[in-house]
Formats: structure tokens, C-alpha cells, sequence
């Protein structure tokens, strides 16, 4: 689990959020409504199909010429601390559908908390060596502009927040 985000810490200054939020339109070109499938123009002029899940509510209510709007935010969250408690991970999910009778709509938020501890420091190379909750050790390449780092000591905890979100919604085309 740690691997999969130490790219984000190398990114990252010491108690700083760093948030990137991408948005994009399709537009309805063709809908299966029995294999629940819909073609959707892009804003590049390129096509793609995509399945709609069950879950996917009033399915019913798009229409040719609709537009869907998929909005994406990523943020991180870094931190430097001193403790005691071992390293850990949590995590915590949310979805939210369009009422029935509304055009769809979905929104849905995931936040990973990792805490791991730093085993080693490389001042010269700007690396540290840090043990996650599953007991793994991964170096971190740490960059210039980290503030804390001349202050970090072995022992010292580096907490990583990060939150994932996406809204998708249909809409009627403006006229």
C-alpha cells in the first residue's frame, strides 16, 4: 500500500496540500438501452462505448444529445511527525446517487490515511528510508523545496492523506 503513493510524497513540501481537479464533456451520440450501453462524443472528437452499470440509476432518463459531465479532483496531504504509535493505514469511502426520477448522477469520495516511519536518512542523496504498516521499506527520493527535511529525524512518522473524488452527471444540452 505505501509503494503505491511514495511517488506523492517525493511531490509533495512538508504540511502542504497539494489538490489537481480535471473536468470533462461528452456527448450522448447513441444509446442500447438493452445492454445498457452508450456512445458518447468526446470533446477531442474521439468516440468511446461505455457499459452502465446496474447501479447506474434512471438510465432511462438519458437521451441522445445529453451531455455528461465527469469531474475529477486528486489531492495530498503531507505531514512530518513525531510519535510514538506504529506505523498505520486507514481508509474511507462515500457514493451518492441522483434521486429516481432525475436524470443520473453519481458522486463517490475515497481518503487513504498511510502513516510510516522513517528507518533511515540519506542527507547527502535526499532520500529517506521509510517502514509502512505492513512492515515494508521503500526509499523516497526527497525534493529540494521540502522545508522539513534538515529537521527529520529517524523515528519521526510522515503522514499521507489522499482523497480521490469524482462527480459524473447527465445534463440536458444548453440551448
Amino acid at each position: 500500500m505505501l509503494a503505491g503513493v511514495t511517488h506523492l510524497i517525493a511531490q509533495e513540501q512538508s504540511g502542504k496540500v497539494k489538490s489537481e481537479t480535471k473536468e470533462t464533456k461528452a456527448t450522448v451520440q447513441k444509446i442500447n438501452k438493452e445492454t445498457r450501453e452508450v456512445t458518447l462524443k468526446k470533446e477531442d472528437g474521439t468516440t468511446v462505448t461505455i457499459e452502465a452499470p446496474e447501479a447506474v440509476r434512471n438510465f432511462d432518463q438519458i437521451k441522445v444529445g445529453d451531455i455528461v459531465t465527469a469531474k475529477y479532483t486528486q489531492s495530498v496531504a503531507l505531514t512530518v511527525r513525531k510519535s510514538d504509535e506504529p506505523p498505520s493505514a486507514t481508509g474511507r469511502e462515500s457514493v451518492s446517487r441522483a434521486p429516481l426520477g432525475e436524470k443520473p448522477a453519481a458522486a463517490s469520495k475515497r481518503t487513504v490515511q498511510i502513516t510510516a516511519a522513517v528507518k533511515q536518512i540519506d542527507r547527502e542523496k535526499r532520500e529517506v528510508a521509510l517502514v509502512g504498516p505492513e512492515g515494508n521499506t521503500t526509499i523516497v527520493k526527497v525534493p529540494e523545496d521540502m522545508k522539513k527535511f534538515d529537521e527529520l529525524k529517524e523515528g519521526d512518522q510522515v503522514v499521507v492523506t489522499a482523497t480521490e473524488a469524482i462527480a459524473i452527471s447527465v445534463s440536458e444540452p444548453e440551448k
